[in-house]
């Protein structure tokens, strides 16, 4: 098989040359017909939800101590590995920019402390927001697995409003480009 060929497998745009039954490695898995939003909200999901597992099983202290810990975990986490990735994603077929919490030179010490205070305002209104639903009286997703009587956070919860909140801000951040 030459090269041509391999090149011939994996754009082919006929199906009927194709046999089933073979192995072909370098064709188009079905992970690529994902959406970038989907893949990038669930980048999110499980950063925030990992930095909140890290935190508070790791560690036993004070909990605004371990808030400190969250948000500078969170802060390396968005900085260096959700918007490196989302740039890295970013083409002509499927923009992935917006996704951006702030459009700053990401090269400048200014993006930094951009996203600082994007997880500061993140981290804030996801813990008050699941504090006012375990007011309420609303079961976070940790009480189905561990009982209702373990009242509290847990990485999913806080994963999944951590999302919530995020695309709040991007709706807002996207709102106010588009005006520009």
């Amino acid at each position: 098989m030459s090269i041509g060929s391999m090149s011939k497998l994996k754009n082919n745009t006929n199906k009927k040359e194709i046999n089933n039954n073979q192995l072909h490695p370098y064709s188009i898995d079905k992970l690529s017909n994902i959406k970038p939003g989907v893949k990038i909200g669930f980048m999110k999901f499980w950063v925030a939800g990992a930095a909140y597992f890290l935190t508070f099983t790791a560690f036993q202290s004070d909990p605004l101590d371990l808030m400190v810990v969250l948000y500078l975990i969170l802060i390396l986490g968005v900085e260096y590995i959700i918007n490196k990735v989302i740039v890295w994603m970013h083409n002509d077929k499927y923009p992935t920019l917006s996704y951006l919490p702030h459009h700053v030179n990401r090269k400048s010490i200014l993006s930094l402390m951009m996203t600082a205070a994007y997880v500061l305002v993140m981290l804030l209104t996801s813990y008050y927001f699941i504090e006012f639903l375990l007011d309420l009286g609303v079961p976070s997703i940790g009480m189905f697995f561990f009982g209702f009587e373990n009242k509290g956070n847990d990485p999913i919860t806080f994963g999944l409003v951590f999302v919530l909140m995020d695309w709040i801000w991007l709706m807002i951040k996207n709102a106010i480009y588009k005006k520009k």
